[in-house]
């Protein structure tokens, strides 16, 4: 039986607000509202699949909006998603926050990034690196992506841009000023693709907008092409199987194409996406990975391995891990 728990791990695909622990999310509605939640929510059980991805983005609206309008909302959110990803053996993670949202909820920007920053070190202080990338939303207009883009290039603590949303109808071309500005920064950027979309979405942000890093990507493996694409440019695919399974965007998990994008040479990496909503964090999409598609502990250091490479780190720290990770699985 692999030690998963034991294993030095990489996420490069986290949604800030999806990620808090049920648990945790639930302590903070009876605290707030004297709201009693189920322990377990139907969405978490085996075979659940949301009707479409407006069903899923509701939740949001219902538990997690009424606690980050809450003064400590956003304190006790992220502190609890830094102590679900130390629990985990969490090394290094990219978490995607979307700081567009603070006005709707009454938080000051100033009390949110020293409170993210806060927490990012007392992260680093327990050997886990995070770096901070905030979420565009396609359907919150380009305008609105250049001007969050605008508000916070500046801050240190922000490492990239990720697009984010759904792709239909609104196409990452159109948010070329926004990336242009991100670059202009030194910013890394990455984009949600082929998640809702076809194939050409994961060609059109790879070979023309020049993005090394493709959220979810399941619909590569339709295109010989585009995979072939994927593979040559050594572009990093973030995926996250659960969360395909239960928004439909793969007819099951054992369809999930994680495994023939591996043999065909892309640079997977495996995610959680947002595991308080999914129902399984990373340690829980590992073991789903082993025990439902009989992957081995080769192929989670492979996966995990293709997370490092492409990691925000200095050469000495990344050497570091990885020999923590051969070190975990030598053979």
């Amino acid at each position: 039986m692999l030690n998963i728990d034991a294993m030095p791990k990489a996420e490069l695909h986290l949604h800030l607000e999806g990620a808090p622990r049920w648990s945790t999310l639930r302590s903070a509605h009876y605290k707030h509202y004297s709201v009693e939640l189920p322990e377990t929510p139907p969405w978490h059980a085996s075979g659940f699949r949301f009707a479409d991805f407006s069903a899923f983005q509701r939740l949001f609206k219902q538990y997690i909006h009424p606690w980050l309008q809450t003064p400590n909302g956003y304190a006790e959110l992220i502190h609890d998603v830094v102590d679900g990803l130390l629990a985990q053996n969490i090394r290094y993670a990219e978490v995607v926050c979307v700081p567009s949202l603070l006005a709707m909820h009454g938080a000051s920007p100033d009390y949110f990034w020293a409170v993210l920053a806060a927490e990012v070190e007392r992260a680093r202080l327990q050997n886990c690196i995070i770096r901070i990338f905030v979420g565009l939303i396609r359907t919150h207009s380009v305008e609105a992506a250049i001007q969050v883009v605008k508000q916070t290039r500046t801050r240190s603590l922000v490492a990239g841009y990720d697009l984010l949303g759904n792709e239909i109808g609104y196409p990452a071309d159109a948010f070329r000023p926004a990336f242009e500005l991100a670059r202009e920064a030194g910013k890394r950027l990455k984009i949600h693709a082929g998640e809702m979309m076809g194939p050409e979405s994961i060609e059109y942000a790879v070979e023309t907008l020049g993005i090394e890093q493709i959220g979810h990507g399941t619909s590569a493996i339709q295109n010989a092409d585009v995979v072939a694409l994927l593979r040559e440019r050594q572009v990093t695919v973030e995926m996250c199987p659960t969360s395909n399974e239960r928004l439909r965007n793969v007819g099951s998990y054992q369809a999930h194409p994680i495994l023939a994008l591996d043999d065909a040479g892309v640079h997977v990496t495996v995610n959680s996406d947002d595991p308080t909503f999914f129902g399984v964090n990373l340690n829980g999409e590992l073991t789903r990975l082993v025990t439902e598609r009989q992957a081995t502990a080769l192929d989670l250091k492979r996966w995990t391995q293709n997370a490092l490479r492409r990691a925000i780190l200095d050469e000495s720290t990344r050497h570091q891990l990885i020999a923590e990770l051969e070190a975990w699985c030598p053979n």
